[in-house]
């Protein structure tokens, strides 16, 4: 028998075999997304010493509604020919189902983020370049341009796993509604805005590079929604299906 965390990587793998063959999750959310950051970039040519704070909002922002297109299709696979039902007689235990889903759509809006933030970058300038020096020296690390990138990506896959976890808990919940997607919006919205006020506001800090001790405690929170999302996920998926 799979342990808990065998059986979640079985179902995370099972999910990216759909998701590489049909592709819809991330031709949808990955399209919404560049649109938005296209739109959004708009502004820099009208105001361009807000571009910094414009692309921390543009990158969040995008990141979430395009999340929330994910979430519900997610687990709409699920229920298509009682496919759910199947997953919830095997004999595994309810939070591999929750982890292994969660991990799924974790993957799925990474790999939307990626191109989001190349294309912020791109169109608000916003510049990360290592010194030429950085692989030959070692105090190179310590430049701050490093470390305003490191805070980034912290910020960035802690940003992530906060929205897998509580959307993939939600979206369980809102999969035999109609309007699964508007319903989604609405809950989580209220939900995930500490975890969103973070994110911009420690992201424009990284872009802006300020110094690292004025942010540093957005990584600490954005670890502690990370925790509590997993925590209650894991709690409370298991009563949430069976009913």
């Amino acid at each position: 028998m799979l342990g808990v965390f065998g059986a979640a990587w079985e179902i995370c793998k099972k999910d990216a075999r759909i998701e590489l063959r049909t592709r819809e999750i991330l031709a949808t959310a990955g399209m919404f997304a560049m649109v938005v950051g296209v739109l959004a970039s708009m502004t820099y040519f009208v105001h361009p010493k807000y571009n910094r704070a414009t692309a921390a909002g543009t990158i969040w922002i995008a990141l979430f509604f395009a999340a929330v297109l994910s979430f519900g299709r997610i687990w709409q696979r699920e229920r298509d020919e009682s496919a759910l039902t199947g997953l919830l007689v095997a004999p595994i235990p309810r939070a591999s189902i929750f982890l292994g889903k969660a991990l799924a759509t974790f993957g799925t809006i990474l790999l939307v983020a990626i191109p989001l933030v190349v294309l912020c970058a791109f169109f608000f300038q916003i510049d990360f370049t290592p010194p030429d020096n950085a692989l030959r020296d070692p105090r190179a690390i310590q430049d701050p341009r490093i470390v305003h990138f490191g805070a980034f990506v912290g910020l960035l896959v802690l940003g992530i796993a906060a929205l897998s976890l509580i959307g993939t808990l939600f979206g369980v919940m809102t999969v035999r509604t109609r309007a699964r997607d508007l319903v989604l919006a609405i809950v989580l919205f209220p939900l995930l805005s500490p975890a969103l006020v973070c994110g911009v506001a420690g992201t424009r800090n990284a872009f802006e590079t300020q110094p690292f001790e004025d942010y540093s405690g957005f990584l600490g929170l954005m670890g502690l929604f990370v925790f509590v999302g997993l925590a209650v996920g894991v709690a409370l998926f298991g009563a949430l299906v069976d009913d």
